[in-house]
């Protein structure tokens, strides 16, 4: 029987997300990024000041991530929509930031705070998550098969709602 990831199996299992911006006209901008993430599913990555989306965060802050997990031999499609707004990370949040990516993958990003903040090129950006959904089961309405979201709790944000 094919089963569906947890949001925490997602958010452990996959290091890339699709992180989607628009401008204050609602012109929409998407694009794969490596993440980290907090214990409170706050996503973090690194980006260059001049990139589209960081440009777009500055203008208007609010964003989406998706974190997709494709449909194998033994699973179903899984995935974890997270929303919320998106801020470039104080120097305290950097600390925390490049802590979280050392600990998730070692990779060789600068270790020094400094390199993130003042006149640095990039910058840590945070998407705190206000609301969470996964896939549900689908349902047929009519002859179509639509696909449905399910809400579900981010820890750590108890009381707050999408609606």
């Amino acid at each position: 029987m094919a089963t569906r990831l947890t949001p925490a199996q997602l958010l452990e299992q996959n290091h890339y997300c699709v992180l989607s911006t628009c401008d204050r006209f609602g012109t929409p901008w998407s694009t794969p990024l490596f993440y980290t993430y907090d214990d409170h599913w706050q996503v973090y990555w690194i980006s260059a000041l001049s990139s589209r989306h960081s440009r777009l965060i500055a203008e208007n802050p609010q964003g989406s991530v998706v974190i997709y997990q494709p449909p194998g031999v033994s699973a179903e499609a899984s995935a974890l929509f997270l929303s919320g707004p998106v801020s470039v990370c104080t120097p305290d949040e950097v600390e925390r930031g490049l802590e979280l990516y050392f600990e998730r993958t070692g990779l060789g990003v600068s270790g020094r705070a400094a390199d993130y903040l003042g006149e640095s090129l990039c910058r840590i950006y945070r998407m705190e998550t206000w609301t969470a959904y996964t896939l549900g089961e689908p349902e047929w309405e009519g002859n179509l098969l639509l696909d449905k979201r399910v809400e579900v709790p981010v820890p750590g944000q108890a009381g707050r709602s999408a609606s």
